[in-house]
Formats: C-alpha cells, sequence, structure tokens
C-alpha cells in the first residue's frame, strides 16, 4: 500500500489548495480553518454510514514552509490526503488549507459608544439614497436590476432576457459625455428619454424597455421600503431597550433609597442617587457585564474598521494590513509551482475582505500585464471558485461604499480602479472564468443574496446565489455558524475542492459556441427562502406593539395594562416556536457520530500510508 500510495499520488502531481478567510470576532488561529475540515470529514464518515461511502480523509496534520518571495518568511498550512474508496488503495490526492488570520491587525481599543455613534449616523441611508439623481450609486441601481433578473416571476409581461442585458449597458452609457450634456440632472424621467432615444423608433423595443425600466425602479424603491422599515424597527428596538434598562434601575435605585432611610445603608444610598444620569451610568456598567460592550467593540468594531474607505481614517491603515496579508498568502500560495488549483472559502467578514483582496491582486497585475491581468505576475489563472458564506458583501456596499460625488470623471475613475463581476479575475476575454458561489440564509441577517459585484455588461457571468435555511427557526446567531454544520453546503463545498465540480473551465466545448456557462450554477436555492418569513415579521412586529403599549400607558391611567397583551401574545408564541424548533435538528445537519473507519489495522495502515506521500513529512506532529 506504501508503494502504491507513493507512485500514485507524487508530488509533481500537483495538489488543489484552499484559502480560507475567517469571520468576525475575536477568532483563533486555524481554528475556523480546522471547523471547516472537521466538517468535511464528519461529511465522509456520515456518508458511509449511510451506506453511500465516498472516500474519506487522512493524514490531516500541519506543515510549515518557506516564503517563495522572502524564504525567512515561515507560512503554515494543514494538508489533507484524500482516498476515494476508504481503503488507500486507489489514487490519493492532497488538498492543503491555508488561512488568512486577520484578526490580530483589526484588535485594539474601541469605544462602544463610538461604535453606537458610527452605528447611529448608517441609520439615514435609505432616504439618501432614494433623494439621489438615477444616475448615481450604480452599484445599487444595477444590484436591484440584478434581483429582477433572478426573480422571473415579477418580470413584465413580454420582457425578453435580453433586455436586461440592453438595460445595464444603457445605464452605464447614460454617464457618457454626451448624455451628461443633454441629461445633466440625471433623473429617471431623463434616463427614460434617453432610452427612447436610443432606441431608434423601433417601438416594440422602446416599450419593452421602458417597462423593464419602471419595473427596475418599482423594484428599487420596494428594496428600500423594506430597508428604512428594517432600520427603523433595530433603532426603535435599541432604543426600547436602552430606555426600559434605564427606567428598570432608576426604579429599583428609588426603592432602594426608601428602604434604606434611616438605616445603616443610607450613606450607601445617597452615594448613589435615584437620577437619571446615575440610572444611565449603571446601566452601561451592566451593559458592559453582560458582554454588549465586547460584542460592539470586538464584531461591530470589526465592521468599522474593515469599512473605513477613507484614506484619511487612522482606521484605513488597518484595512490595507488586511489586504496586504492576503495578497501575501495569495502570493505564497498561487507561486508554488507544485499548486495546480486553488478554491477561496470565506465566511462572515471574511467574504468582502477575499473578494477585495482578489479586485487589489487584479490591479497589481495590471500595471505589468494590461492586456490580461489575470495571468500575472501574480498567477490568478489556478483560482476557480470563491465560496462565500453568510456574506455581508451586499450590506456593506450599502452603508458605506455608495457615495455620491458631483463630479463625474471622479465616478468613473473609481468603478474602473475598482472592477466587478463583469472584470478580472471574475471574468476573462468576456467569458465567466471564476465561479463565484454564495450561500446565504434568510434567517441570518448578515448573510443575502449578492447583486451588488453585478458587472455593466450583462448577467451571462453573475453571483451563483444558493439560499439555504440552516436552522427551522431563525436564530441568527446560529443561522450565521450553521453553514459549516450543514450537510448540502458542506457537500457541495467537498464537490467542489475535492472533485472540481461546478467549473467553468471544466464544462464540455460545444462546436461554434460557448460552453453552457448556466449549467455550472447551483442555486438560485437548495430549501426555498421565506419559509420563516412569519417568525421574522413577528420579531420585527415586537418593538411597535411595545411603543404602542408604552404609549398608552403613559396616556391613560386606568386600564392601560390591556396595551401589553398583544405584546405578550407575540413573546410567546415567539418563545415557543423558538424552544421547539430551536431544539429540533434541520433535516440536513451533519452526523455528530465519530469518525467511522473500516477497522482499526486498515486507519493505522492508512495512516502510515499517508506519512508516506509526499509532501507530508513524518517528523511533523499529527493533529
Amino acid at each position: 500500500m506504501a508503494g502504491e500510495a507513493a507512485s500514485s499520488a507524487a508530488p509533481d502531481s500537483g495538489y488543489t489548495a484552499v484559502v480560507y478567510f475567517h469571520g468576525i470576532g475575536q477568532q483563533r488561529r486555524f481554528e475556523e480553518t480546522s471547523r471547516l475540515i472537521d466538517s468535511l470529514d464528519r461529511y465522509l464518515a456520515g456518508c458511509f454510514s449511510r451506506g453511500q461511502p465516498r472516500g474519506m480523509l487522512m493524514g490531516i496534520k500541519p506543515q510549515l514552509r518557506p516564503g517563495i518571495a522572502d524564504p525567512s518568511d515561515v507560512f503554515t498550512h494543514i494538508v489533507t490526503v484524500f482516498s476515494p474508496d476508504r481503503s488507500g488503495r486507489t489514487e490519493l490526492s492532497s488538498v492543503r488549507f491555508h488561512e488568512v488570520y486577520w484578526a490580530p491587525i483589526m484588535a485594539g481599543e474601541r469605544s462602544p459608544l463610538g461604535v453606537v455613534r458610527w452605528l447611529g449616523r448608517q441609520l439615514t441611508r435609505p432616504l439618501g439614497t432614494v433623494r439621489s439623481p438615477w444616475r448615481e450609486r450604480q452599484r445599487l441601481r444595477r444590484s436591484a436590476l440584478a434581483a429582477l433578473y433572478e426573480d422571473k416571476a415579477h418580470w413584465p409581461r413580454g420582457i425578453l432576457e435580453q433586455d436586461f442585458t440592453t438595460l445595464v449597458q444603457r445605464y452605464d452609457d447614460f454617464e457618457s459625455p454626451q448624455a451628461l450634456r443633454a441629461f445633466a440632472e440625471g433623473t429617471f424621467a431623463q434616463f427614460n428619454f434617453y432610452l427612447e432615444q436610443r432606441c431608434a423608433g423601433d417601438i416594440e423595443a422602446i416599450g419593452r424597455h421602458l417597462a423593464l425600466a419602471r419595473a427596475w425602479r418599482r423594484a428599487y424603491l420596494a428594496t428600500e421600503a423594506r430597508n428604512a422599515a428594517l432600520l427603523a424597527s433595530l433603532a426603535l428596538a435599541l432604543a426600547l431597550l436602552a430606555g426600559g434598562a434605564v427606567a428598570l434601575v432608576l426604579v429599583l435605585l428609588q426603592r432602594f433609597t426608601a428602604v434604606t432611610a434611616g438605616s445603616s445603608l443610607a450613606q450607601l444610598a445617597a452615594a448613589a442617587p435615584p437620577t437619571l444620569t446615575t440610572a444611565a451610568s449603571l446601566a452601561l456598567t451592566l451593559a458592559g457585564l453582560f458582554g454588549i460592550g465586547g460584542f460592539l467593540t470586538g464584531y461591530v468594531g470589526d465592521i468599522e474598521a474593515w469599512a473605513t474607505y477613507e484614506e484619511t481614517d487612522e482606521k484605513f491603515e488597518k484595512r490595507a494590513k488586511v489586504i496586504a496579508l492576503g495578497a501575501k498568502v495569495f502570493g505564497q500560495v498561487l507561486g508554488d509551482e507544485n499548486c495546480r488549483r486553488v478554491v477561496v472559502v470565506a465566511h462572515s467578514l471574511g467574504t468582502t475582505i477575499a473578494h477585495d483582496t482578489l479586485l487589489s491582486l487584479v490591479r497589481t497585475n495590471r500595471v505589468s500585464n494590461p492586456q490580461d491581468p489575470i495571468k500575472g505576475p501574480v498567477p490568478l489563472t489556478k483560482i476557480e471558485h470563491l465560496v462565500t458564506l453568510g456574506s455581508p458583501i451586499d450590506k456593506i456596499e450599502y452603508f458605506f461604499e455608495s457615495y455620491r460625488s458631483p463630479f463625474h470623471r471622479y465616478r468613473r475613475v473609481v468603478e474602473e480602479l475598482r472592477g466587478d463581476i463583469s472584470t478580472a479575475p471574475f471574468t476573462r476575454m468576456r467569458k465567466p472564468f471564476l465561479h463565484w458561489i454564495n450561500f446565504w440564509d434568510d434567517g441570518d441577517p448578515v448573510s443575502g443574496a449578492l447583486h451588488s459585484p453585478t458587472g455593466k455588461l450583462g448577467f451571462v457571468q453573475r453571483v451563483d446565489n444558493v439560499h439555504v435555511a440552516n436552522r427551522p427557526f431563525p436564530s441568527p446567531g446560529a443561522s450565521h455558524s450553521g453553514y459549516f454544520f450543514n450537510r448540502d453546503v458542506i457537500a457541495t463545498l467537498f464537490d467542489v475542492i475535492y472533485h472540481r465540480a461546478a467549473s467553468f473551465r471544466a464544462l464540455p466545448p460545444r462546436p461554434r459556441q460557448d460552453p453552457d456557462w448556466s449549467s455550472a450554477f447551483i442555486g438560485p436555492a437548495i430549501d426555498a427562502p421565506g419559509a420563516r418569513r412569519l417568525w421574522t415579521l413577528m420579531a420585527i412586529a415586537l418593538p411597535w406593539l411595545a411603543l404602542i403599549a408604552v404609549i398608552v400607558q403613559l396616556s391613560l391611567s386606568h386600564g392601560a395594562a390591556i396595551a401589553w397583551v398583544p405584546f405578550g401574545i407575540t413573546v410567546t408564541i415567539i418563545g415557543v416556536a423558538a424552544l421547539t424548533l430551536g431544539r429540533r435538528e434541520p433535516r440536513h445537519a451533519l452526523e455528530t457520530a465519530p469518525i467511522v473507519t473500516t477497522s482499526v489495522g486498515a486507519s493505522e495502515a492508512i495512516s502510515r500510508d499517508a506519512k508516506s506521500f509526499e509532501p507530508l513529512r513524518s517528523e511533523d506532529a499529527d493533529i
């Protein structure tokens, strides 16, 4: 077996690399990468237990390598050896897992109050975007058209698929110098006039394009209305929680002062008088003890630091260092001649870091190779997949990247430099090149279908949005981390990593035409969205029911308690659902049973074979 393993998986056969970007929070080095490997291992063990064996992982161990650019640098990755039939006798393949560990760069002292103020400034975003001219905030407008493109049920009657491509190209041309002179204000009405001019008297095309443009604007306004409602509900909930906490502390202080009057504790009560200022200070202290301050600085603070696009802000330096770290890891991986293929996997905030790092590498390559920046100097041709889990890219674009400027040329320069999914590395020679698969869960408030990366040339190349339901009840925290325990998600990751599934470059050729790009797509859904929408709507209604109850309580002296009945009923229903559905395992949960092996002897033999597989080293410690 050792001879067969060594001959069938020689070092010159190459390996696949996975570059993983972890999410927000106080992560530990290799912890999330190890979780991903464990999930893949558990998936294979579950397949074996169900009588559907798909192979096994073995020889899982860390490995240290000197830097390619600078030998004094030390890079660590985790190696896995895959055997397709669990016997170790068939051809083995190696996958190395690298991690872009950016948590230490973002670490630092942050003020919880400063983070709250930063969040408060985002509440007026819907009003600002709606009031801006239709010509501006182009990524937000295009994302609404991309969402409509994926929702055929809401297409106007008679609309053709190519009308979407025409419309998005016309929208880009609407900022050309000629259009700027003719339609200076850039309003939606002027955009309609521009469409009529470009159709050159084709009445049928004019009708379709105008109908699609109106549907596009309605979809955009509906999105902004939902955003405004959600932000208002969130702001109200936070205000009621803060006000309720201060009021409760104030009442307790008043009771304590009354009870201790004339006793030995009167002096202690005098040190904390029942005033609003004292109550607010104690409420903030209690919030810190319950970990709210740590959450704001350790989690939301990461978003604040990353989403700082102003180069004059000191937090921008951290953002630049994170991108430099990602580029350094990519340089090490892609520069290895034995690396044949790369899969980028990212979770949460790590998805936007991975995305921006790839775009940064393209800009660097373009200096030396403007005609084909994917080819080199950093060989991005090896990257075939970007898989994002629980990505906030659209939300970060909406709140932080979207901008206004009175200068047309500035907007064009920024858009050209940044790039989108219709440019490298996602597209090469105007054809799909890198397959971006995005898993999202409507019970995960961080995630969403990604449409803001939509390009200016059409929708042939787009994000492959795949909806999953990680939990029966939409618990935000469990849903956000549930991708790693979702068998459907891990099965897709396994096929992508170990079997090169869903690759644009592996599609069969067709005579005199492009490959069928859409056949590689997995989406739009594994689990249909909306099944848990009732619970989300009830949660959004809670702060408004509480506000009504408070107003009634303050305005009426008798019978005001009945105003809290709807609020109490809603809380009870949500609580019962959370206790029942929240404990229920989803149908696609990964098995929690221990790893199953064929036998102790076989396991030991496979372990010995794995150690003989190059480039593993026998002196490396097993995990």
